[in-house]
């Protein structure tokens, strides 16, 4: 973990990049929390990390703090019937579940999206949390990116939660508005609404770099827009490096992900896979002048179809912690070479092209 810093437009950031690391300092915050705790989260499970923090929302909640929770309906599905959320709303607290799934919806996949991806946490609307890491037990030791930050961007992250509360309420959303003058943005994916802010910002900075990309994420399976501009950027000499497990905990992508290792090798790309344990960050620098942190994956359903919220950092004191920790995770990981394809047994091969065929409901 890095220590906390500030820039000079009075932002202070801290990157977590352990899981557990990342839920003992929000815990600190939450409980030191005076007039509200709002939390948006994919994955909240029904286990002792996820318990704790209800006991402690339910808390704060008997104290008249406004607590305010979106957790993802298929994400989150063992805390659906928890008597902790009973318990919570009994006490005043506010809990959506949110993109219900019923038993129609299960029979078609197309209606599954979108999911509320994203992982944000702000605590008396002046200190966020958002990045990677969900509050899960046994992700506990998992190597993801996740950041506490205070200042000007925080405000945008208070009206992206009014945005979403008034869209859950049915009232009328007010528009966000973004100044590009700060070192530190949010941006948000909102699928419904045909606005993929975070994507758009990918190919804005993808397509402007000159000196190198990095990337880490869960998994990478691109569009062919954005592979286009990946090609076109290793054609002007910029150095690509793409960094993503070899094993995650959903295996069947793991098979699609590896199944385009080819066309990503033709393409330029350098791939490589983490070793030490399950690789969950999402993070890209560029040209150490443009980073970013969040929830999305480089992948079309985290690109098009989540809900997703990332914060973008041009302060060049935090990018180059990024650009550090990324090499030392590149010390912990091994290259995909053409070699290394070959030797890949024939039946994940075939089950990753296989696979692929559950692309066409988000196509």
């Amino acid at each position: 973990m890095s220590s906390a810093k500030q820039d000079t437009s009075m932002h202070s950031w801290r990157f977590f990049y352990r899981p557990n690391e990342t839920w003992d300092a929000m815990y600190r915050d939450c409980q030191a929390a005076r007039t509200s705790i709002e939390f948006e989260q994919y994955i909240m499970e029904n286990d002792a990390v996820g318990r704790r923090f209800m006991e402690l929302f339910i808390a704060k909640a008997k104290e008249g703090l406004k607590i305010f929770l979106i957790c993802d309906t298929f994400g989150s599905a063992m805390l659906v019937r928890s008597s902790l959320v009973k318990q919570l709303r009994r006490h005043g607290g506010r809990l959506h579940f949110y993109n219900a799934i019923n038993v129609w919806t299960i029979v078609m996949p197309w209606r599954w999206f979108p999911r509320t991806h994203t992982k944000t946490l702000l605590i008396d609307s002046s200190i966020a949390y958002t990045g990677g890491v969900c509050m899960a037990e046994r992700m506990r030791h998992w190597r993801d990116t996740h950041m506490r930050v205070t200042g000007p961007v925080v405000e945008q992250i208070r009206q992206a939660f009014d945005d979403i509360e008034n869209r859950i309420l049915r009232k009328k959303a007010k528009r966000m508005r973004l100044r590009r003058n700060h070192r530190f943005l949010y941006f948000i994916n909102r699928p419904k609404q045909k606005h993929c802010g975070v994507y758009n910002e990918l190919v804005r900075a993808v397509s402007e770099a000159k000196q190198y990309i990095y990337i880490t994420s869960a998994f990478f399976v691109l569009n062919r827009r954005f592979l286009a501009l990946l090609r076109q950027a290793q054609a002007r000499g910029v150095d690509i490096k793409i960094l993503v497990p070899e094993y995650s905990d959903v295996w069947p992508a793991d098979w699609i992900c590896l199944s385009y290792t080819p066309r990503f090798l033709k393409a330029g790309l350098r791939i490589f896979h983490y070793q030490e344990t399950v690789l969950h960050s999402k993070t890209a620098i560029i040209d150490d002048s443009w980073a970013t942190v969040g929830s999305t994956n480089f992948d079309v359903i985290s690109f098009f179809y989540n809900r997703e919220a990332n914060i973008v950092i041009t302060e060049k004191e935090a990018i180059a912690d990024l650009k550090q920790q990324f090499f030392a995770d590149l010390h912990c990981s091994t290259e995909l070479t053409w070699e290394g394809w070959r030797n890949v047994p024939l039946w994940k091969k075939l089950a990753g092209r296989a696979a692929r065929m559950l692309k066409v409901f988000f196509q």
